[in-house]
């Protein structure tokens, strides 16, 4: 569903990807595990273009993204992105953020859109904030509305950039939960996150990146309780020492 092809990129004179290969497979989840600065996030977000590569290709369902003859908006309708900090629109409310793609992009009629919306929401558990601002959420809320947005889209894949670090410890497992759900339903989703809990219990495969370059893949009981790498055994030891839902 989605490779990877020796894909290098920098910033100047510092290298973020250095010749990362691989794939996530449809109906799999990816999650991408590193410190920071390891060129987790660039690298997700070369999927919808949001970085431009300097070497290699990535492909999306077997289309290179960087391809002239690429509609990029289109592309990026098939691709969920849910990040970091939700980037919800604060004027407006849980469903008004879930309805705005519904009617811009796909031109569905007002009352179809809010439909659409509330059943997303209900799908995340916030049928009952459908008309609460943004400020008026917790971060474990927003994070939600953020992801029913991105599945009102239908898409094809789900992205997330680390969507629990911004969190309070005691909101990340209700963001986990929606995102284990959508696992369980078979959506290709490629994770950056810290959660070591989540890697074991949901990944397919789990990439280790340092230093722009994958150092371990393969399924999590094997890259996360036998690492063959120092560096990946040190990365570990450092998070089993910090308290749970510390990203």
């Amino acid at each position: 569903m989605i490779r990877f092809e020796e894909v290098r990129k920098s910033f100047g004179p510092l290298q973020i990807l250095n010749g990362v290969s691989g794939e996530a497979r449809r109906g799999e989840v990816l999650v991408l595990l590193g410190p920071s600065g390891s060129g987790k996030s660039t690298l997700i977000r070369t999927v919808t273009r949001l970085e431009e590569i300097q070497r290699g290709r990535v492909l999306v369902g077997g289309i290179d993204v960087a391809s002239r003859t690429v509609d990029i908006n289109r592309l990026r309708q098939r691709i969920g992105f849910v990040f970091q900090a939700f980037n919800l629109f604060p004027h407006l409310t849980a469903r008004g953020n879930v309805e705005l793609g519904l009617r811009r992009l796909r031109r569905m009629p007002k009352a179809e859109a809010r439909d659409r919306a509330m059943a997303e929401l209900a799908q995340v558990g916030l049928a009952d904030k459908a008309d609460a601002l943004p400020a008026r959420l917790s971060g474990g809320q927003r994070q939600r509305v953020a992801i029913a947005r991105a599945l009102a889209m239908d898409p094809e894949i789900m992205l997330f950039d680390e969507p629990t670090s911004a969190l309070d410890p005691e909101m990340v497992g209700e963001v986990l939960q929606v995102m284990k759900a959508l696992a369980r339903g078979g959506m290709t989703m490629i994770v950056v996150t810290h959660e070591l809990g989540f890697a074991r219990e949901v990944a397919d495969s789990v990439w280790f990146l340092d230093h722009g370059e994958v150092l371990e893949s393969g399924p999590p009981g094997v890259v996360l309780e036998a690492p063959r790498h120092e560096r990946l055994r040190r990365f570990l030891a450092s998070r089993a020492r910090q308290p749970a839902g510390v990203a």
